[in-house]
């Protein structure tokens, strides 16, 4: 989907240090980003080079040393713990890896739990939004499974439908795809496909090219500095195959 001009999402000057080892080590080193408003960015590097990293700090499940970030035009690096988690919890989705789903609840339950955390005073149409979530993604069916009766494919498409619940700004997916193996990949790839599609905006981490190449923008990080960036445009279907091929000619162009 074509994206417009506004910016969901920025840094600017942007950097991270740890100092709980000796020496403390820097990670991101001023790093500028702006994630228009509909955009599929896709942050890309080698192992260690900054990119989950730069995924939390954006998104304030950590704390950037110093830099600023902007959502939707509000500074988020001078809110406090209480005023950050509301942030996350109404104006942001994130999907990981693992699920991190509560194994004493049901798929339906632990998809609308964060929601209704964050709308409590419309659980009606929290419940109807989750419904049509999980029937948009085929899991309808599994809403009562406990998350051990699942596949890994539905689970994520679950992550999906929970992220979205709650009708975040922006996406945030970190190696979503790294536990499944290819099918399962591909099904998640397409509903984060379709999900874009709808002009949500999504920043992923991954290293998996055929992941990156859906994508509107690839940046690339090395060394915790930010050395590149790759415009693609909308993807289709029909040139998945060459798409991917060009940017994994451009990734092994930067040793990745």
């Amino acid at each position: 989907m074509s994206n417009d001009h506004r910016i969901t999402l920025e840094c600017t000057d942007l950097s991270k240090t740890y100092f709980s080892t000796d020496p403390p080590s820097q990670v991101l080193h001023g790093i500028d980003l702006a994630v228009r408003t509909g955009e599929f960015l896709v942050v890309m590097g080698a192992s260690g080079s900054g990119k989950s990293t730069l995924l939390y700090s954006i998104s304030g499940m950590d704390r950037p040393t110093s830099g600023n970030v902007l959502l939707e035009g509000r500074e988020l690096t001078s809110l406090d713990d209480a005023e950050m988690s509301r942030v996350r919890l109404t104006r942001m989705g994130f999907i990981f890896q693992q699920a991190y789903f509560l194994s004493n609840l049901n798929l339906q339950d632990n998809i609308l739990l964060p929601a209704l955390k964050a709308a409590p005073e419309d659980k009606d149409g929290v419940i109807k939004r989750v419904d049509a979530l999980m029937e948009r993604f085929g899991i309808d069916h599994v809403k009562r499974h406990g998350v051990t009766q699942v596949s890994g494919g539905q689970l994520q498409r679950a992550s999906i439908c929970r992220a979205l619940a709650g009708e975040p700004a922006v996406l945030f997916a970190d190696e979503p795809t790294g536990a499944l193996n290819s099918s399962m990949s591909t099904e998640v790839m397409n509903a984060l496909t379709d999900v874009h599609g709808d002009g949500t905006t999504i920043v992923m981490v991954t290293h998996d090219p055929a992941c990156a190449a859906r994508a509107d923008r690839v940046v690339y990080l090395r060394d915790g500095l930010l050395i590149d960036t790759r415009e693609q445009g909308p993807w289709t279907e029909d040139q998945a195959k060459q798409r991917e091929d060009d940017l994994f000619a451009w990734l092994s162009d930067k040793g990745f």
